[in-house]
């Protein structure tokens, strides 16, 4: 019964699983683009993904 239970929860995005959620996802990467580390541009990867992260939960 407990794997059925585990089976069914959504399984973390591979981002999530990185950083813990997306939210922290965005916030480092907020803090990079801010500090110069990445380009602005990265503001688009960031909503693309957003997207995606959507998707992945369902």
């Amino acid at each position: 019964m407990a794997k059925l239970e585990q089976a069914e929860k959504p399984r973390p995005s591979p981002i999530a699983a990185m950083y813990g959620s997306f939210d922290t996802f965005v916030d480092v990467s907020y803090a990079k683009i801010i500090a110069g580390q990445l380009g602005e541009e990265f503001y688009d990867v960031i909503d693309a993904l957003r997207g995606w992260e959507g998707l992945y939960a369902r």
